[in-house]
Order: structure tokens, then sequence, then C-alpha cells
């Protein structure tokens, strides 16, 4: 070996480690894994908004059912009760089936609307919401009514 090969193997210096690996920036799964977390996060608020919203449309109707039976007695103004239960119907049946022409119905096609969607025991109960108001003394029961309305409220509101 010459003087030069010697001088420039004295210069090299022993195998070392790699430093230590820094915590920012991630790795790029790591911001893919971030993306879909927070992805998956604001699905997860939506629905939990959503859930909040059907919850407290359905006790603002359930306190104007209670608000149409402490204002109006069904023996003493049974025209305005049922005039206020087929406007509860309406307004639940309009935000839970906006597709439909249901808004526009009356009569005894609004009452079948109405039947198709309730469970049986409840249906046999509505007619009087047809015909009920244009009569002088309508005569139903208020308690069915309600408990119909209630459900109504329940399963669509």
């Amino acid at each position: 070996m010459n003087a030069d090969g010697s001088a420039l193997l004295a210069q090299l210096q022993d195998i070392h480690s790699a430093g230590q690996p820094l915590w920012w920036p991630p790795a790029p799964g790591w911001w893919v894994l971030a993306i879909i977390g927070l992805l998956a996060l604001a699905f997860v608020l939506r629905k939990i908004v959503n859930w909040l919203a059907v919850r407290h449309r359905r006790k603002a109707w359930l306190r104007a059912l209670d608000d149409l039976n402490r204002d109006y007695d069904p023996l003493q103004h049974p025209h305005e009760y049922l005039a206020g239960l087929n406007r509860l119907f309406r307004a639940v049946a309009v935000k839970a089936f906006p597709d439909t022409a249901c808004a526009r119905l009356q009569g005894e096609e609004w009452v079948a609307f109405i039947a198709a969607l309730m469970p049986e025991d409840g249906a046999d109960k509505l007619a009087v919401l047809a015909s009920g108001p244009y009569q002088p003394l309508p005569s139903f029961e208020a308690a069915a009514l309600n408990a119909s309305a209630g459900t109504w409220v329940k399963l669509y509101g």
C-alpha cells in the first residue's frame, strides 16, 4: 500500500446507526388512518345529531298531543279536538313521507292512508277523522284516538 492509501484508510470511521426517527411528520399510512378516522367520526356525529333531532321532534309532537288533550275536552269541543288530531296526524305524515301526496289527501283517502300505516289494533277507530269534523255531534272514543295518535307519533314521528 502506498502512503496515500494509508491516509485514506485512517479517515474511515466505524459503522454507526441512524438517529432516532422523528415523530413529525408522520408516515403516509398514519395520514390515511387519520382521514379515515375523521370521516368515521363525522359520520357518527351526523347520525347522533339526526337521532337527537328525531327524538326532539317526537317529544314536541307528544307534548302537542298532551296540550290538545288539556286544552280541548273531546265531549265539550269535539270539532276542535278532531281538528287538532288531524293537524297532528298530518304534520307527522308530511315529515315522515315527504315524497307522497299525503298533504293533499282528505276524507276517506286520508283515513285510508293513515290506517294502512297503523298497526291493526288502532286503525279501525280513525274513521271519525274523515267525517267527524262535519257532523253536528260526532261520536268517537277519545282514548282510542289518543292512543292511535301516540302510536302514530312514536312510529313515524
